[in-house]
């Protein structure tokens, strides 16, 4: 009788292991999971002394650190590196936390690249610069082989 059940809960206990060690994003939900243990939702009253409700304050952003600007930066060229296949065709600019990405990416990436980089802890705003090419040539300044015989002398 417990069988099934005990099968159930091995399961969900799994699912929820693999949700929150997930290599890619599992850091980004342990921290908002220790965020929430800590302060209780964001925006929830809370109770201070004899039913009074405060609300609490809003998140305060810190004024940007050159230092976590550079780390940030560093940590969105790491990335970059696995998301797109011409990492080197795009440039990375942070400051206090706004991303700009500029330089040539393909046009079927440009989309999944600027979400992945906009959810990426620390990036406060994202400035999209990219310019689209269909072409993997185009975004490696090579150009096609001229052929031998129509090239002049």
């Amino acid at each position: 009788m417990n069988k099934p059940l005990a099968t159930l809960g091995a399961a969900a206990a799994g699912a929820l292991a693999m949700y929150y060690l997930d290599p890619d994003l599992g850091a980004r939900r342990r921290a908002l999971l220790a965020d929430l243990v800590r302060g209780g939702l964001p925006g929830e009253a809370r109770r201070v002394g004899r039913g009074r409700l405060a609300r609490r304050a809003p998140l305060q952003v810190p004024a940007g650190d050159p230092r976590s600007d550079a780390e940030l930066r560093d940590r969105i060229q790491q990335a970059l590196d696995r998301m797109v296949s011409h990492p080197r065709a795009l440039h990375v600019a942070v400051e206090e936390g706004v991303v700009r990405l500029s330089g040539r990416v393909l046009a079927s990436e440009r989309e999944g690249v600027a979400a992945q980089v906009q959810r990426m802890p620390g990036v406060r705003k994202l400035v999209n610069a990219t310019t689209a090419h269909d072409d993997p040539q185009e975004l490696t300044g090579r150009r096609a082989p001229v052929p031998l015989g129509t090239a002049s002398r």
